[in-house]
């Protein structure tokens, strides 16, 4: 297939999503962003969209949420919902060590989709401060900040000396 295949092919396949349930799912998001109620920017499975419903509630429970987080919490939530897909299946050494019939071994394919999956939520749950470290940088970022507002570069005690 050559390249200008390829790109017919691509071109084909996003006009037709833009017309599909999930193309129209997107837009409606993507619009709604800012409009109140947070949905999904992108379709999410049961699990994926009930994580998302979970983590969205916990942080406007505490007021640590804005319309733009809405992407994040897509993220997070698909994240997720992968983990926890692929770590219904990993139980023990089988399926962490791939051997080869002829003796060679490597890490398998569902343990290593698994560790990316677990550092990607790991990622997106310290930018929406989702442990109680992260909590408190941001809550202590957040009160440096505010009390470095207040106060001015000269003038305080240190001039005073010099």
């Amino acid at each position: 297939m050559s390249k200008s295949d390829v790109l017919e092919k691509m071109r084909r396949e996003a006009a037709q999503t833009q017309h599909s349930k999930e193309g129209e799912q997107v837009k409606n998001a993507l619009s709604n962003i800012g409009k109140g109620e947070m949905e999904p920017i992108f379709q999410l499975d049961a699990d994926g969209h009930k994580l998302f419903t979970i983590v969205v509630d916990y942080l406007e429970d505490r007021g640590l949420i804005e319309s733009v987080d809405v992407i994040t919490c897509t993220m997070l939530a698909k994240s997720l919902a992968l983990y926890i897909a692929v770590a219904r299946h990993v139980h023990g050494f089988g399926d962490v060590i791939q051997v080869y019939p002829n003796g060679t071994s490597n890490v398998s394919g569902a343990f290593t989709a698994l560790s990316k999956a677990q550092d990607q939520v790991l990622k997106l749950s310290a930018k929406l401060g989702l442990s109680p470290m992260d909590r408190s940088r941001i809550l202590g970022a957040a009160s440096n900040a505010l009390a470095a507002k207040g106060k001015s570069q000269e003038g305080d005690e240190i001039d005073e000396l010099l």
